[in-house]
């Protein structure tokens, strides 16, 4: 009887395995499609997925067991920059990020460079958020011209100061929480500091750094795992129905 315990408790485990097996593929499925339509968003950096174990320590007289997990990532592969000409388009070239006022408080940050200056002068991303500058907001003269932007975020009009952009640097990626599009928060507890590695180029947008090749292979791939991880379903729960039915089934006289 001790066996058949055995044999049913190791089929359960199984069964489980392979269901949060599918339960990662299918995470991971969405990671693809997320860089997919991601593309055509200046600064887009991929969502990358890490595989990981999760373990269940066994107890006396019980087997542990091991449950496969994916831990969505960022990738730091910089994107192409490429001309625009536009005064307000700023492409990234490290690793940092713009910072900008989020909806009801805090930061969010993005790496999307295109930026525009509304009616009262506020410089802002594209979605109306206030980009944040070394001494808060940065306000310039809607009537003054055209904007100057040096490699460290300088600001100038005219030849005159008006402010600073401040670029900041995250140095953990994993750090980062995908919010949509291109932009991103802090997880709990991390911590943004200003870049020292990053430099601006006027007139250019960094492109998203995703390829449509890869990330369709990626895709191909994420659905053989889920086919194989469903096969692998269907033969434990067998075996365990085969199992319990013989188990069920009185001994012949």
């Amino acid at each position: 009887m001790a066996r058949w315990v055995l044999r049913l408790t190791q089929m359960n485990i199984a069964l489980h395995q392979a269901s949060a097996a599918m339960t990662a593929n299918l995470a991971w499925n969405d990671l693809v499609a997320q860089n997919l339509s991601g593309q055509s968003s200046p600064g887009y950096r991929a969502q990358i997925a890490a595989f990981e174990e999760f373990r269940i320590p066994g107890g006396a007289g019980r087997v542990g067991s091991a449950f496969p997990t994916m831990r969505p990532g960022t990738s730091r592969e910089q994107g192409t920059l490429q001309p625009t000409g536009h005064p307000t388009d700023l492409g990234i070239d490290g690793p940092g990020f713009f910072a900008a006022e989020a909806p009801g408080g805090g930061r969010i940050y993005t790496r999307d460079g295109q930026l525009r200056v509304d009616r009262l002068g506020n410089l802002q991303t594209k979605d109306g958020y206030p980009v944040i500058g070394v001494t808060g907001r940065i306000t310039v003269d809607p009537n003054a011209g055209p904007i100057a932007v040096g490699p460290r975020g300088e600001i100038s009009q005219r030849g005159n100061a008006v402010g600073q952009i401040q670029i900041f640097e995250v140095a953990n990626p994993s750090q980062l929480q995908h919010l949509s599009g291109s932009f991103y928060r802090l997880a709990p507890g991390a911590r943004a500091v200003p870049a020292t590695q990053t430099t601006l180029q006027q007139g250019f947008l960094e492109g998203a750094n995703t390829s449509s090749v890869q990330e369709m292979g990626q895709m191909l791939l994420a659905m053989r795992h889920f086919e194989a991880n469903q096969r692998a379903l269907q033969v434990a729960d067998d075996r365990m129905s085969r199992s319990i039915q013989e188990l069920g089934t009185p001994p012949q006289q």
